[in-house]
C-alpha cells in the first residue's frame, strides 16, 4: 500500500512538471543565468552611470554630490566637448565614406575571379583581425619621424615625408588613413559575400537584351548590393563613432586635441582628470547620439523588414 502511494505521488509530480506552469518554471530556470548576467553587466551599470552623470564626483574615494543636470549644461558650453564632437563627425564621415568606396571597389574587382585572387583576398582581410590598440601602436612605430619605416621609404625615393603625428592638420588625416586601412576589409567581405550570392539569371537576361556593362552595374548590380552596402555602412558608422583604442594607441588625442574624439574625451575626464560625473554625462550624450543616429540610418537605409517600415 505504501509503495502504491509513492507511485501515485511520483506520477502526480510528473504531471505537474508537464503542466504549463511547470514548463514555464523549468524554462525560466534555463534563462536565469543569462538574466543575472544581463542585470549585473548591462542594466545595473546603465542605471548607475545615469545616476553618476547627475553628480559631482572628482575622486574615487570621495562622496558624490548631487548636481542634477549641471554636468549636461556644462557640456553644452564646453568648447573642448564641441571640438571632440566635430572631430568625431569628421572621423566617422571620412572613414565610412572611404571604407565603403574602397570596399565595394575591391569586391567588384575580386569578383572577376582572376588567377591567384584567393591568396590576395586572404592577405587583404588580415588587418581587421588585429586588435585596434595593437594597430595604433604598430602604426605609431611605422610613422615615427626618426626611425619609422614609412618615412624611410618616402625619403629613399627622394620625397620629404609629412609630419604624420606631430601636425594638427595631418594628425586627423593619419587617424583616418589607419582606420580605413584596418576596416575596409570588413566592407569588402560583406559586399563580396553578397556578390557571390547574386542570381545569374538576371545577368543572362541583361546580356541577351544587349545591356552595356555600365548599365548592368547601374541598374542591376548596384541595387542588388544596396542591402549589403547599407548594413556595412551602418555597422561601420556606429563602430567608428565609438572608436577609442586606435586613438589611444596612435595619437592619444593629440596634437593639440586635433584627434580627440568623444570617446577619448570621456576617457580623459573619467580616468585622467578623475571627473567621473562629467565623464558619465559625456558618455550619455554619446549614447543619445548613437541611438538617434542609428535609428535614422536604419530608417533611411531600409534595412528593416517590409512589414515593420
Amino acid at each position: 500500500m505504501h509503495g502504491m502511494d509513492q507511485t501515485v505521488k511520483t506520477a502526480g509530480s510528473a504531471l505537474r512538471a508537464r503542466s504549463p506552469m511547470g514548463i514555464l518554471a523549468s524554462n525560466s530556470m534555463l534563462f536565469l543565468p543569462s538574466i543575472l548576467y544581463l542585470v549585473a553587466f548591462a542594466i545595473y551599470p546603465l542605471f548607475y552611470s545615469a545616476r553618476l552623470s547627475m553628480t559631482r564626483l572628482e575622486s574615487a574615494a570621495g562622496a558624490p554630490i548631487w548636481v542634477g543636470f549641471r554636468n549636461y549644461q556644462d557640456l553644452m558650453v564646453d568648447p573642448q566637448f564641441w571640438n571632440a564632437a566635430m572631430n568625431s563627425l569628421l572621423f566617422v564621415s571620412a572613414t565610412v565614406f572611404l571604407q565603403v568606396l574602397l570596399g565595394v571597389g575591391l569586391a567588384l574587382f575580386f569578383n572577376l575571379q582572376l588567377r591567384g585572387s584567393w591568396l590576395v583576398r586572404s592577405i587583404l582581410i588580415l588587418p581587421m583581425l588585429i586588435t585596434p590598440i595593437v594597430v595604433g601602436v604598430m602604426w605609431r612605430a611605422l610613422l615615427n619621424p626618426d626611425w619609422g619605416l614609412v618615412n624611410w621609404m618616402i625619403e629613399s625615393i627622394g620625397f620629404t615625408p609629412p609630419n604624420w603625428l606631430g601636425s594638427v592638420r595631418m594628425g586627423i588625416v593619419t587617424l583616418i588613413m589607419v582606420e580605413v586601412w584596418q576596416w575596409t576589409p570588413f566592407v569588402f567581405v560583406v559586399v563580396f559575400a553578397r556578390l557571390q550570392a547574386l542570381p545569374t539569371d538576371f545577368y543572362d537576361a541583361a546580356e541577351i537584351d544587349g545591356a552595356s556593362r555600365l548599365n548592368i552595374f547601374r541598374f542591376l548590380t548596384l541595387p542588388l548590393l544596396m542591402p549589403a552596402i547599407a548594413f556595412a555602412t551602418v555597422f561601420r558608422a556606429v563602430d567608428s563613432f565609438r572608436s577609442f583604442d586606435l586613438v589611444y594607441g596612435l595619437t592619444y588625442g593629440g596634437p593639440a586635441r586635433a584627434t580627440t574624439t568623444l570617446s577619448f574625451f570621456a576617457f580623459q575626464h573619467g580616468f585622467q582628470f578623475q571627473n567621473y560625473g562629467y565623464a558619465a554625462a559625456a558618455s550619455y550624450v554619446m549614447l543619445l547620439i548613437l541611438v538617434v543616429g542609428t535609428t535614422l540610418m536604419f530608417r533611411y537605409a531600409n534595412l528593416r523588414p517590409e512589414h515593420l517600415r
